[in-house]
């Protein structure tokens, strides 16, 4: 069978040479290409559009600073989603109870955090208002001020996105998505390939496709260890401040 592998760990430019790997490996195989032919292609484009990106991103200042942002609302809303979280874990907190409403909500809104960027943006708005009849419970949690943040970054985030495209339509700028929207695209396509494969191999057994698989799961072990000794080390640099 293809390992499973979490590419959202990876740094931009690792997961951009991994898709690229990845799409040499299907491009090489095209395994059930009748069936995955337009996953294949998808990847492709995925892939050309995240090295466009990478490469255009260092020289546009003010795309740069609106990825910047994008990244950022993104830590506002998962800092949100923990603290409501934190104070679940304990049924006998007395603001457990307003917790569990407010958390009701965001779940019921959604992750936001893995979709495109506009979808983001409005999923965003969204729940500032579904949460806004429940703001009282928020005070009373003390998660108003992180909502409040999450949200006017949210609204800096939309005002750089349309500063970026009126640039970009008037000539200023070379405007595309962020390198971090395009991997929130390009993430479910490849897991998508990989277990539509899997479920072939299991149907027609491992040594129809014994080429493909070894040439995965070799890419796959190979991003692994770069991020288990990324891990040590962070480890180990833990373990010195510690000792200091």
């Amino acid at each position: 069978m293809i390992e499973k592998f979490q590419m959202m760990h990876l740094r931009n430019a690792e997961h951009m040479q991994f898709v690229t790997d990845a799409d040499k490996v299907f491009g090489k195989h095209r395994a059930e290409d009748q069936i995955l032919a337009p996953a294949y292609d998808e990847f492709s484009r995925l892939r050309l559009e995240e090295e466009a990106a990478m490469a255009i991103e260092p020289s546009n200042v003010k795309v740069k600073e609106k990825n910047v942002v994008e990244h950022y609302r993104d830590r506002l809303h998962s800092k949100l989603f923990n603290y409501v979280k934190s104070i679940l874990y304990d049924e006998a907190d007395p603001l457990f109870e307003p917790a569990q409403r407010v958390m009701k909500v965001i779940k019921e809104t959604g992750n936001p955090t893995r979709l495109s960027e506009n979808a983001e943006s409005a999923m965003l708005t969204t729940l500032g208002n579904k949460l806004e009849p429940y703001r009282a419970d928020l005070e009373t949690i003390g998660a108003l001020p992180h909502l409040e943040k999450l949200l006017e970054t949210n609204r800096q985030f939309m005002q750089l996105e349309s500063e970026c495209r009126e640039s970009a339509a008037a000539g200023k700028l070379v405007y595309t998505p962020s390198a971090s929207a395009v991997r929130k695209q390009v993430d479910p396509v490849y897991h998508k390939i990989v277990d539509t494969l899997n479920v072939f191999i299991r149907l027609n057994g491992e040594e129809n496709y014994k080429t493909l698989i070894a040439d995965l799961n070799t890419l796959v072990d190979k991003y692994d260890a770069l991020l288990t000794a990324r891990k040590g080390r962070k480890k180990e640099d833990e373990k010195k401040e510690d000792t200091n």
